[in-house]
């Protein structure tokens, strides 16, 4: 088995270049974090997870606009650096404004694992002091908890196809099962464990080795990281059953180590994934939560799926637009509908009955019929080779979306402060 070498960490070259064409189109565009820490990106494998935070007062219009102007950066960069397609691949996904990412209400412990990387200097105090002074609180761990039943158990072959990785294809599947299932998992159980978020994934590595049973696991690890996978053992059977074993084993007895230090949910050292699923599950949901959830990541989706739906030379979105069709109608209109219609009314409503009863009043007629149009475009996942042509389908009835979302955040704003006061 051959192996292309590592390439040059270029990461910060790309950041810097990335976010100085965004902000010449989105002036308001002020902060550039992204998920995990600077060590946590690895040349030629990972993507570069990033996230927008704007200035106070953008409107809804400029909204519309930055999700077209940063799809747009994403695909001129594509064309001109295919080197950095995989850096691409992802248009911030969470966007916020200033006072947001600062309000106690809307916190998400997510904001404590990003990394900061450039913006504007005030911005950038504020952010980061706000975070530090956070103490850790039920919420951090019920997030934890969620990472973990996302991630605990055996690896499913298939989940993570390798897609725009190039040269480096091969190393991939090992990859795959390190940072992107086996390590988050430790990630949220080294956080719950010292009861404060984790932000990287190699500081959570070395913090397991102290924590958690089974520290000759982490240190092969790190042999693989350190040597950028190329081990050519690894990639054959019985080996690589070997190591998802040996993983999904450390998993389990890492979690059963957790019993004193969870509150929310019983800890056994007989929880399979399905177990810590269920029990996750029954935890109570905070509407509010789930409807900011939606919003949060509906600002630049259209601009994401125009970007999709080019046609760009080694740039393979398929997999892509097929994983974003399949969760954009829970995510932007059925959660956070029956999340506002739960706080609203009062009542369990569905999205449509939430829908009924707004036309009119908060909603024109054309927002509610958008959000179904929305809803209907979506449809069934689409045929071999139609991926594209949905995305631009959904994309050009997608501003209703986001026009409701934002005009029903403006509904609970005074709701949201009565909540943060009292």
């Amino acid at each position: 088995m051959e192996f292309a070498a590592q390439p040059d960490n270029d990461f910060e070259a790309f950041y810097h270049i990335y976010f100085a064409r965004c902000r010449a189109r989105c002036p308001k565009l002020c902060v550039l974090a992204a998920k995990w820490s600077f060590e946590d990106l690895i040349p030629g494998l990972s993507d570069f997870d990033g996230r927008f935070v704007v200035e106070d007062g953008i409107t809804l219009q400029e909204w519309h606009t930055y999700s077209l102007a940063v799809g747009q950066v994403h695909t001129e960069m594509a064309f001109e650096f295919p080197r950095w397609v995989r850096c691409l691949e992802h248009p911030p996904g969470l966007n916020l404004t200033l006072r947001e990412i600062t309000d106690p209400r809307l916190y998400c412990t997510e904001f404590k694992q990003w990394t900061f990387y450039t913006g504007d200097s005030r911005a950038l105090s504020t952010i980061r002091t706000y975070l530090d002074l956070r103490a850790w609180s039920v919420q951090d761990e019920i997030y934890h908890l969620k990472r973990v039943a996302t991630y605990f158990g055996p690896y499913v072959r298939g989940i993570d196809p390798p897609i725009n990785i190039g040269p480096w294809q091969n190393k991939y599947p090992m990859h795959s099962r390190t940072m992107h299932y086996f390590t988050p998992a430790v990630q949220a159980m080294a956080s719950l464990a010292l009861r404060r978020t984790v932000r990287g994934k190699r500081e959570a590595l070395r913090l397991a080795r102290e924590l958690f049973p089974n520290p000759s696991t982490i240190d092969r690890i790190f042999d693989r990281l350190d040597r950028h996978y190329e081990i050519a053992g690894d990639y054959e059977e019985p080996r690589l059953t070997e190591i998802e074993r040996e993983m999904e084993r450390y998993l389990a007895q890492a979690w059963a180590s957790l019993a004193d230090q969870v509150t929310q949910i019983a800890v056994s050292d007989r929880d399979t994934r399905d177990d810590i699923r269920r029990k996750v599950a029954a935890m109570p949901v905070d509407p509010m939560e789930a409807f900011y959830e939606g919003l949060k990541f509906a600002r630049l989706l259209q601009g994401r799926l125009l970007f999709y739906a080019s046609d760009i030379a080694g740039f393979d979105s398929i997999w892509l637009i097929r994983n974003e069709l399949g969760r954009i109608v829970s995510s932007f209109y059925e959660q956070p509908l029956k999340a506002y219609g739960s706080l609203r009314f009062g009542k369990d409503l569905s999205p449509l009955q939430v829908l009924d009863r707004l036309r009119g009043e908060l909603l024109t007629p054309a927002e509610c019929d958008g959000m179904a149009a929305f809803a209907q475009a979506v449809g069934a996942p689409p045929a071999a080779g139609q991926e594209k042509q949905q995305a631009r389908a959904v994309a050009a009835v997608y501003e209703p979306v986001l026009t409701t979302l934002e005009k029903l955040s403006d509904d609970l704003r005074p709701l949201l402060h009565r909540e943060t006061d009292a």
